[in-house]
């Protein structure tokens, strides 16, 4: 999967987008930063390839609106996030009417920021119809337990994951490798484990485990699917339990995860779908593929 891996960040020297240049850095991208407009426009005029420019609103207060026409005269599918001062007005002179694809209100609340910048990467490495077929593959599975829904956002997450009390971790490979990770805590494995199975007692922990691992078995066999029925080949193993809370794991590889937490009151199951090879331009048009429904497969 070919990807454009630099920022740009214009920031002056109050150093506001200093905890994003370090979150980027760990997510793979190289970051340049600069401190003015015209730095950055004189970067711009090279015609480098980017992923992305983040300006605080410290280093735009002259010259903003030329520098984003100009922007998107020399890279117009470049991204762009705007931080807006308090006393913007958003008038015809504000950045505002050149359309940056973000406008964030400073000071930057690091949430919100995060968001935005892994809304804006995340094609980068997880095409649109990629990250719809993992959020909708869990909801599928989850679907038996009525009330999940994705909570907030779905994120890119470096190569480090902190574990949860009960982790499966699943690799997969062929036409696209990498490996789909679910993390639940031991109360939220309970409550799904009783609402699945009522009356279970007592409740041991190897069966939280294999709880855990069918869901990611089900869940990765749906995301499985969406490659299938566009003639990708792919085989994925058996769940490796990972019983570590607290405990972080790193693995190889050289673009991030994509992190979604499916949500029902309290209980939460948090997913990272892995992609370590996959060429985007490999994607076909989707054929009719025999596919069975969750109802004919047999678990727990």
């Amino acid at each position: 999967m070919k990807v454009d891996k630099k920022v740009l960040v214009v920031d002056a020297a109050s150093g506001a987008l200093g905890f994003v240049m370090e979150e980027l850095s760990e997510l793979g991208f190289r970051v340049i930063w600069v401190p003015t407009l015209g730095a950055a426009l004189e970067f711009m005029e090279a015609r480098p390839h980017l992923s992305l420019i983040i300006a605080s609103s410290a280093a735009t207060k002259l010259g903003g609106l030329e520098f984003l026409a100009r922007v998107r005269d020399l890279a117009p599918d470049t991204r762009i996030i705007w931080g807006a001062s308090p006393e913007a007005n958003g008038g015809p002179g504000s950045a505002r009417a050149a359309s940056p694809d973000s406008l964030i209100p400073e000071p930057f609340r690091t949430d919100e920021l995060r968001a935005a910048i892994s809304e804006l990467l995340a094609e980068h490495f997880y095409p649109k119809a990629i990250q719809d077929a993992i959020k909708h593959a869990a909801l599928e599975v989850l679907g038996t337990m009525p009330g999940f829904e994705v909570e907030g956002g779905a994120f890119l997450v470096a190569n480090q994951t902190a574990l949860s009390d009960l982790s499966a971790v699943i690799p997969f490979s062929g036409g696209a490798s990498g490996h789909l990770m679910v993390g639940i805590t031991s109360d939220s494995a309970r409550r799904i484990y009783e609402t699945l199975l009522p009356g279970t007692k007592p409740l041991r922990i190897d069966r939280m485990e294999d709880l855990v691992g069918e869901l990611c078995n089900q869940i990765l066999g749906r995301i499985n699917v969406f490659f299938t029925e566009r003639s990708v080949s792919i085989q994925h193993g058996t769940p490796i339990f990972i019983r570590a809370a607290g405990s972080t794991l790193r693995y190889p590889g050289r673009q991030p995860s994509f992190a979604v937490t499916l949500a029902q009151g309290e209980t939460r199951v948090s997913l990272e779908y892995y992609l370590a090879h996959f060429d985007r331009d490999e994607l076909e048009p989707p054929v009719n593929t025999r596919v069975l429904r969750l109802g004919e497969i047999r678990y727990l």
